[in-house]
């Protein structure tokens, strides 16, 4: 028979001397000071597992009051354990995606969490305020709080906070949209505030960075302008921290948030993350063990904290009421951000589709890298004999970018991209597109193409003067390519009044030419492109709405109107574009048409 080994007595220690004494006056203040230093060093769990066991209420305001003197703020112990601080000091109860949000903010300089309906995200922002305010001397921390309204950091977070603040019986004072605590001096200080910035003002952001610690809160973050949530990375610098908490977008397709949730599960953005709660992965769904909820009032009988979260019921009727594939069912159960069309020039699951797409392979199909060309490095594979094709888009000033990409039969690749003040030369970008003009033609002669390098040029700005160049070039032997030149705001080469949809510009026709290429077969599932482009191009094209003029035309939104509500030019889109759109016919090498 077995018997239990003998267990370890732990070495005395100022915890366990100061449990042996009971707090006596005359060693009290001594062990204070030595409780708090080892307690300061102490690992989180076996911090805490000691102030439960050994300190009594007695000794806890002489314990920190030491550990303020050490490190600036009586709440120095739970610095580095914002769970432990909701529970210990606000007493209150998490579950375990909770815990893995407020703890996160230690790590990771953003933080975003896409949420289901009623999963808590404002309740826990609250929290994660409350604590950053208290861990940190007055003055050398600020929260700053922001929504999509004015009304929702108001009315939505601030009560919250207050609520927090007063219960626990925080330092300061709180009220509508500010929290202040008195520095070391006695004077009042601006610890956490709220605001909400309009929606186009990108300056919104700018001047808040004031002290030594930052932490950004931006509550209903599916709401936020693309202007002012890019504001925010101006302001993480340092020692800043920013949560993003929100239901996901129905309609604004490619918003911020989005993007800064796929930046999260990107491995090459490893300073930001994203934790999504679905509302499936609510304890009372899951059967996830508890605590008894310690938030509510007294007199309320005592329940356990899955009461307040969504169950399987809401779920069944939210999936019968809407169905499955609803966008309000993608965002607020499954907190996923809906990929229909959405008003969207090309649908962002379109775009998806086109770059999972497998390669094919089997006879006739070589992968690039086993050519044998010098800087043809890629692993998707190409169709021997397949014709190969260049999109140019050139700067149009020193804040857009010069991009080229290429279209070898199905398959599109990016190749060039370049900004600023070596764009600003047209001999320059004419010598550049060049060496792209020789590198295709080398690739369509070891593929056997029988149709040239054909290279489609944007010829506005100084996209005209490197047409006409490198037309000359090709007058005079320096490459075989064909260069054509297209004018995006001349009137389309096609126009079939019987379309469903009829574009207006140039412009207009080569998006819908490449949505037409991208939409999936009803009966595959897979459009006839395989996307073999960087991410950024995959944005752009999901970036641009579709809409209507007054002639019933299909009008494609403008740069300046993306630029209004804080989109990049769709530069790198555009090279995709003209690399597939084909304003004339193609002849064959020795005759014959191409298409």
């Amino acid at each position: 028979m077995r018997t239990a080994a003998p267990r370890r007595t732990p070495r005395p220690t100022a915890v366990t001397q100061a449990a042996a004494h009971g707090g006596r006056p005359g060693v009290k203040s001594n062990l204070a000071a030595r409780l708090a230093d080892d307690l300061l060093r102490a690992p989180v769990d076996l911090r805490r597992q000691a102030l439960k066991q050994h300190v009594g209420a007695a000794e806890l305001p002489h314990l920190l009051r030491e550990v303020e003197r050490a490190v600036g703020s009586r709440f120095g112990l739970w610095a580095d354990t914002p769970s432990g601080f909701i529970e210990d000091i606000l007493g209150e109860t998490i579950w375990s995606k909770q815990r893995q949000i407020v703890d996160s903010v230690l790590t990771a300089k953003r933080i975003a969490v896409p949420a289901g309906f009623g999963v808590g995200k404002t309740w826990i922002a609250a929290r994660l305020c409350a604590w950053a305010g208290c861990v940190n001397p007055a003055g050398t921390m600020v929260i700053v709080t922001t929504a999509t309204r004015f009304r929702q950091v108001r009315n939505q977070l601030w009560p919250h906070i207050r609520k927090t603040i007063a219960r626990a019986g925080l330092p300061g004072r709180a009220d509508t949209t500010q929290w202040k605590i008195p520095d070391a001096y006695g004077n009042e200080v601006l610890v956490a505030y709220g605001f909400s910035a309009p929606e186009h003002d990108e300056a919104a952001m700018q001047g808040i960075h004031g002290t030594p610690k930052l932490l950004i809160i931006v509550d209903e973050a599916g709401g936020i302008a693309r202007t002012v949530g890019n504001g925010t990375n101006n302001l993480l610098t340092g020692d800043a921290k920013m949560l993003a908490i929100g239901n996901p977008a129905m309609d604004d397709p490619r918003s911020w948030f989005e993007l800064l949730c796929e930046e999260g599960e990107d491995p090459e953005e490893p300073t930001t993350i994203t934790i999504p709660i679905a509302t499936f992965d609510s304890p009372a769904i899951t059967g996830e063990r508890v605590p008894y909820c310690r938030d509510c009032p007294d007199g309320v009988p005592k329940h356990s904290l899955a009461i307040h979260l969504p169950d399987q019921d809401w779920v069944d009727r939210t999936l019968r009421e809407y169905g499955e594939d609803h966008p309000y069912v993608i965002a607020k159960v499954h907190a996923k951000f809906p990929k229909g069309g959405g008003g969207k020039a090309i649908p962002t699951l379109w775009v998806e589709y086109a770059q999972q797409v497998e390669d094919p392979t089997g006879p006739g199909y070589v992968r690039l890298c086993d050519l044998g060309l010098k800087g043809e490095t890629a692993t998707h594979t190409v169709k021997r004999g397949a014709w190969v094709r260049l999109g140019v888009d050139v700067a149009a000033d020193g804040g857009d970018e010069f991009t080229i990409y290429r279209c070898v039969g199905d398959a599109i690749e990016h190749r060039h991209h370049s900004s600023g003040s070596e764009n600003d030369n047209q001999v320059k970008v004419a010598q550049r597109i060049l060496e792209e003009i020789e590198q295709a033609q080398r690739l369509a002669d070891a593929l056997g193409s029988t149709a040239p390098v054909r290279v489609k040029i944007d010829q506005n700005g100084l996209g005209h003067g490197a047409v006409g160049m490198l037309k000359t070039w090709a007058e005079n032997g320096r490459h075989r390519a064909e260069i054509v030149g297209v004018m995006v705001s001349e009137s389309p080469g096609h126009d079939d009044p019987g379309a469903v949809m009829r574009p207006f510009k140039k412009r207009d026709e080569m998006w819908l030419a490449t949505r037409a290429l991208l939409q999936p077969d009803p009966g595959t599932g897979d459009g006839r492109l395989r996307l073999r482009t960087d991410r950024n191009a995959a944005i752009q094209l999901t970036t641009p709405k579709l809409q209507y003029n007054s002639g019933g035309h299909t009008v494609i939104e403008s740069k300046k109107a993306m630029r209004a509500r804080g989109m990049k030019s769709p530069d790198r889109a555009e090279a995709v574009l003209l690399a597939v759109y084909e304003p004339e016919p193609i002849i064959r090498r020795g005759g014959g048409l191409l298409v």
